[in-house]
C-alpha cells in the first residue's frame, strides 16, 4: 500500500469513525428525550448497537493497525488504550442487550450503562471530527474551505452559537420538562443562551418547570460556558492524546487573553482542574450546611448542592429555588451564603492568577524559594478586586441608608445584604427584592455590574482591570505623565488603547440597545403604562446592563417581554460573554501598520 492509499484509508476511517460516533450520540439524545420507555420495543437499541459496533471497528483498526506492522511497531498511547477499553466494553454491553445474553432483571441496568458509555464514545468522536482538519493538513490533502483563515473571534462566536442551538433543541425535548409541559423555541433559546453566557436571566422557573434531565442540560451549559466552549473542546482533544497545533494554541491564547501560546496546555489543565476542585469543595460544604433546611428534599440534597456550587463558581446566577436565594429557609442559612460568596469571588479572580499561585505553591512545597515576585497581572487583579469589593460595599450601604425613597437602617442584615449584592454584581443571585431600593441605588448597582470581574475568569462586565486602566489613563492625561505605570511597570500603549476602546464601545452599545428595547416594547404593547416614564427607562437600562455584562440581576421579569425583546437580550448576552472588542473584530480586520505617518496637527477641545 503506497503513501496516497494510506492517507485515503486514514481519512475514510476518520470520517466513518466520527460520523458513526456522532450518529450514536444523536440516537442516545433522541431516546432520552422522546423514546426512553419504548427503546426496547421500537428497536432503538438495535440501531444504537449497529452504530457503536461500526465506530468500534473503525477505532480499533485505526489504533491497532500500526501495532501489526512488522517493520515498525507503534504501540498505542494510554489515552488510546482507555478509549479502546470504553468502546469494547460498550460493544459487549449492547451485544448482551440485543441478543438477550444478560438476564431480564439486569437488562435495563445494562442498557443504562451502555447509554452512558455511548455518550462518552460520541464525545470522543466529536473530538475526532474536530481533529480531522488537522490530519488533512498534515497529510497534504488540499483544502477546499476557508475555515483555516477564520479569526479566533469568529471561531469563538460560531462555537458558542452552535453549542447554544444544540442545547436549545435538547431543552425542547418533552423529557426535559415536568408533567408533559412544553417550552417554546424562544424561551428555550433564551434560557440556554443565558446559561452558556453565565448570565442568569431566565424566563422560566428552572427548579419547577424543568425535569432533572433539563436541569442537567442547563448545568452543563453554564459549566462549559464558564470554562469556554472552545477551551473545553481543546481540553477534550488533549485528553484523548491529540496535541494542540500552533494555530490552535494561538487561538486559545487569544480567547484566554494570554500572550504566551506555549503555556496554553498547562493553562487548559489549570482551568479544568481548578474549576472542578473548587466546585467539589463547594458542593461538600453546601451539602453539610443545607442538610435539614426547609425547602430542600433530602433525596435531592446532593443535586442541589452540586448545582448551586457550580452555578456560584461559574457566576451563572441560576438556582433551583422559586424565589432565588430569598427562598424561605435558605435565606436564613448565613454560612451557606458565605460559601456561595466565596465561590463567586473565586470564579471572578481569573485562571491566570490560579496558575501563578499553583506554580508558587509548588515551589514552596519543594522547599524552593520564590525568587520572582508576583506578576503585574496577578498583583493588579487582586488589588482592583479588593477595591471594587470595598468601594461597592460602602457605596451600597450608605445609599441604602441615605436615599429617601429606600431608607434602610444600618443593621447587620443590611450590611450583609450590601456585601452580597456587591459580590453578586457578576453572578445575579437575589437575596432580597432589589425593586425595594431607590433609583440611585439601582444606578450604582448598574455601575458595579458594568465593572464586573476579571479577565480569564467566570465573572461578567467589561472587567475591573479594564475600567481601572481607563481611570489611570485619565489621571495620566491630567497629570501630564507619559505612561500609565503600576507595579514598577509601564502598561503597553496597545493595552491602554484597547481598554479605552472596550469601555467606549460598551457604553455606546448599551445606550443603543436600551433605546431599541424601549421601542420594541412600545411597538409590541409590552410596556406597562402604569410604570411608564423614568421608571420604565431605568428598568430597561438595568436589564440591558445586566444582559450585556452577564450579571443576572433584573428589576422586571424577562418572561413578560415580547419575543423580539427576548431575542435582543439573547444576542446581548452572547455578545457580552465574547466581549465588545472581540465582537468588533468579527467585522473589522486589523490593518498592518503604515510605512509612513501624516504630519501632526492640533484641534480645539474647549
Amino acid at each position: 500500500m503506497n503513501q496516497v492509499q494510506k492517507k485515503r484509508l486514514a481519512l475514510a476511517l476518520g470520517l466513518t469513525e466520527g460520523i458513526s460516533g456522532l450518529s450514536s450520540l444523536l440516537v442516545v439524545l433522541w431516546v432520552m428525550g422522546f423514546a426512553q420507555e419504548q427503546m426496547l420495543a421500537q428497536g432503538w437499541h438495535i440501531l444504537l448497537g449497529g452504530l457503536v459496533w461500526l465506530n468500534t471497528l473503525c477505532v480499533s483498526v485505526r489504533i491497532l493497525r500500526p501495532c501489526l506492522r512488522r517493520a515498525e511497531k507503534h504501540w498505542p498511547s494510554r489515552p488510546d488504550c482507555i478509549r479502546l477499553v470504553v468502546i469494547i466494553l460498550n460493544s459487549l454491553l449492547l451485544a448482551g442487550v440485543i441478543f438477550r445474553i444478560v438476564s431480564q432483571g439486569c437488562l435495563y441496568v445494562t442498557l443504562c450503562f451502555a447509554i452512558g458509555l455511548s455518550i462518552v464514545q460520541g464525545i470522543f468522536s466529536i473530538a475526532t471530527l474536530v481533529n480531522l482538519r488537522l490530519y488533512i493538513r498534515s497529510g497534504g490533502v488540499q483544502r477546499t474551505s476557508k475555515i483555516d483563515r477564520l479569526s479566533p473571534a469568529i471561531i469563538f462566536f460560531l462555537g458558542m452559537a452552535a453549542f447554544v442551538l444544540v442545547s436549545t433543541l435538547l431543552l425542547m425535548m418533552p423529557y426535559a420538562h415536568k408533567d408533559g409541559a412544553t417550552l417554546s423555541f424562544i424561551d428555550a433559546l433564551f434560557t440556554c443562551a443565558s446559561a452558556t453566557s453565565i448570565t442568569g436571566l431566565t424566563c422560566i422557573d428552572v427548579g419547577t418547570e424543568l425535569s432533572q434531565f433539563g436541569q442537567i442540560i442547563v448545568l452543563l451549559d453554564f459549566q462549559i460556558g464558564a470554562m469556554g466552549v472552545m477551551t473545553f473542546t481543546y481540553f477534550v482533544m488533549m485528553l484523548i492524546g491529540n496535541r494542540l497545533s500552533v494555530e490552535n494554541s494561538n487561538a486559545v491564547s487569544s480567547m484566554l487573553d494570554q500572550e504566551n501560546p506555549r503555556i496554553i496546555q498547562s493553562l487548559l489543565c489549570t482551568v479544568v482542574g481548578v474549576t472542578l476542585s473548587i466546585e467539589v469543595v463547594g458542593a461538600l460544604l453546601l451539602y453539610n450546611m443545607w442538610e435539614g433546611v426547609q425547602g430542600i428534599s433530602p433525596d435531592d440534597l446532593w443535586f442541589y448542592a452540586i448545582f448551586h456550587s457550580v452555578s456560584a463558581f461559574c457566576n451563572a446566577g441560576i438556582t433551583l429555588f422559586p424565589d432565588n436565594m430569598a427562598q424561605s429557609g435558605v435565606n436564613d442559612c448565613l454560612w451557606a451564603q458565605g460559601v456561595m460568596m466565596l465561590l463567586i469571588i473565586a470564579g471572578t479572580l481569573g485562571f491566570g492568577v490560579y496558575r501563578e499561585a499553583l506554580a508558587r505553591l509548588g515551589r514552596w512545597l519543594h522547599h524552593k524559594k520564590n525568587t520572582r515576585r508576583w506578576s503585574t497581572h496577578s498583583w493588579f487583579v487582586m488589588r482592583v478586586t479588593a477595591i471594587v469589593l470595598l468601594g461597592g460595599f460602602l457605596g451600597l450601604t450608605f445609599l441604602s441608608y441615605l436615599e429617601p425613597s429606600s431608607t434602610h437602617a444600618i443593621t447587620w442584615h443590611s450590611l450583609w445584604e450590601s456585601f452580597w449584592n456587591t459580590v453578586g454584581r457578576s453572578a445575579g443571585f437575589n437575596l432580597t427584592d432589589i425593586t425595594e431600593y431607590g433609583p440611585v441605588y439601582k444606578l450604582f448597582l448598574c455601575l458595579l455590574m458594568f465593572v464586573g470581574g476579571n479577565p480569564a475568569g467566570t465573572g461578567g462586565g467589561v472587567f475591573a482591570p479594564v475600567v481601572a486602566i481607563c481611570v489611570l489613563e485619565v489621571f495620566r492625561v491630567l497629570r501630564g505623565q507619559q505612561d500609565v505605570q503600576i507595579h514598577e511597570r509601564r502598561i503597553a500603549r496597545s493595552t491602554v488603547e484597547r481598554a479605552m476602546a472596550t469601555v467606549v464601545l460598551s457604553i455606546f452599545w448599551i445606550f443603543v440597545t436600551t433605546m431599541l428595547l424601549l421601542l420594541v416594547e412600545e411597538w409590541s404593547g409590552g410596556a406597562d403604562k402604569s410604570h411608564a416614564g423614568l421608571t420604565h427607562l431605568l428598568n430597561m437600562l438595568f436589564l440591558e446592563v445586566s444582559a450585556y455584562t452577564t450579571s443576572g440581576y433584573t428589576l422586571i421579569d424577562p418572561a413578560n417581554l415580547s419575543w423580539f425583546s427576548k431575542l435582543i437580550i439573547t444576542l446581548n448576552m452572547l455578545f457580552g460573554r465574547m466581549g465588545m472588542f472581540t465582537f468588533m473584530l468579527i467585522f473589522i480586520t486589523p490593518k498592518p501598520p503604515q510605512a509612513f505617518r501624516y504630519p501632526e496637527t492640533r484641534l480645539p477641545l474647549n
